[in-house]
């Protein structure tokens, strides 16, 4: 990895040579910050060199591919393999906006009592974002992943001060600590917060590609299919190898588990109500939620169906929220695409409005704080060609 190129757009490492030891013909006045543009180059510098030359430099955020160099095996032994970027590469997009903000800098060293930052699996983190990057690779929409993982990690660092501010209050040393990293190979993503901070960015990016709302549609339905055949099915995650290397016991993620027993074949009232409970306990048994409620399924005339959902305390909750209101209303909704695919296999379309509410009862109206969940209003329509 090289540290003489340009990192960030437009933006390059200062040279580290020695001052001239030749007297100043006119002193010059302190130019405010410059002190925190220097020490911010000499510890970029010094990141540059945790990422090239330490195997526990693992990734915290997919970016720009990385080339095949000393940091490359470290990459490649992360949990979401080569689409992450080094450690490094958003140390160096901090130190670069603190650079730019003295007094931010500055605020970043006082020591405060911080709460612990909620922890989720790392198979789940890396089941939802790489089933949803593999999406986007497949829909076409880049004609190389190049394109998006630049935009993706832009967007990332655009981010990034919103959302150390945001969570302030929480220990985020955790991202940055090499030897956690190393031991974990979690690349941060098991850290909630950043999980969630991850999600957002990527739905954002993809939605700058993925306009119409009738393909944003199409979009979330493919990602919720696969999750769904991989709930069906299970399927092992491993990490990304380079070619011709051989795998190792470090390259297994793990296994997303097949549903046990299935959903039930049938296609009454009472079957889809029990295969709705049945998935959704499944993804609360991957911590994907905390509880749930999935009321009766109510005739309404013409073979039409209706129910209320509610889910509690999603994993990606905080995303979901700015996404809906920030995003065109484009947002993952991973729970209510698995059971869409589910309806469909049993011969059911099905239209949805869903909200931030706090209960099955009702959508909150500008609640003062964040809703604890997601209510969900279903109606189902038979449909023999829906699963197709």
């Amino acid at each position: 990895m090289s540290c003489t190129g340009s990192w960030l757009p437009g933006a390059s490492f200062p040279s580290l040579r020695r001052a001239s030891s030749a007297p100043s013909r006119a002193r010059r006045r302190p130019v405010p910050g410059r002190q925190w543009r220097g020490l911010a180059a000499l510890l970029a510098a010094a990141a540059c060199a945790v990422a090239a030359g330490l195997a526990s430099a693992d990734s915290l955020a997919y970016a720009v591919p990385p080339a095949r160099d000393d940091a490359s095996d470290a990459i490649a032994r992360s949990g979401l393999g080569r689409r992450e970027a080094s450690a490094a590469a958003l140390q160096v997009a901090a130190l670069l906006a603190a650079a730019e903000a003295p007094g931010l800098a500055h605020a970043e060293l006082v020591v405060r009592t911080q709460k612990k930052v909620p922890e989720i699996p790392k198979l789940l983190a890396v089941m939802l974002l790489r089933t949803t990057y593999e999406s986007i690779k497949d829909w076409g929409a880049y004609s190389s992943m190049a394109q998006y993982q630049r935009s993706f990690w832009m967007q990332l660092r655009d981010g990034r001060k919103s959302f150390m501010e945001r969570y302030q209050n929480y220990d985020l040393s955790g991202m940055y600590n090499s030897t956690e990293l190393a031991e974990t190979r979690s690349g941060g993503v098991n850290n909630r917060f950043y999980f969630t901070f991850l999600n957002d960015a990527q739905w954002r990016v993809i939605g700058t590609r993925v306009t119409r709302e009738a393909d944003r549609t199409r979009f979330s339905r493919v990602v919720g299919d696969r999750l769904y055949r991989a709930i069906l099915n299970g399927l092992e995650l491993k990490a990304d190898v380079p070619e011709g290397e051989e795998l190792t016991p470090d390259t297994n993620i793990g296994t997303w588990p097949k549903l046990s027993g299935g959903v039930p074949s049938g296609s009454s009232p009472a079957d889809l109500a029990e295969g709705s409970r049945r998935l959704l306990e499944y993804l609360k048994a991957q911590s994907y939620l905390k509880d749930f409620t999935v009321s009766d399924f109510q005739s309404v005339g013409d073979g039409r169906l209706r129910f209320v959902s509610f889910v509690g305390e999603p994993v990606n909750l905080e995303a979901t929220a700015s996404l809906m209101r920030s995003n065109g209303n484009f947002a993952p909704r991973y729970d209510q695409r698995i059971l869409q695919a589910y309806f469909g296999d049993h011969g059911f379309e099905c239209d949805f409005v869903d909200g931030l509410a706090d209960d099955a009862t009702a959508f909150s109206k500008n609640p003062p704080r964040l809703p604890r969940g997601v209510r969900t209003e279903w109606t189902l329509r038979p449909d023999p060609d829906a699963g197709l």
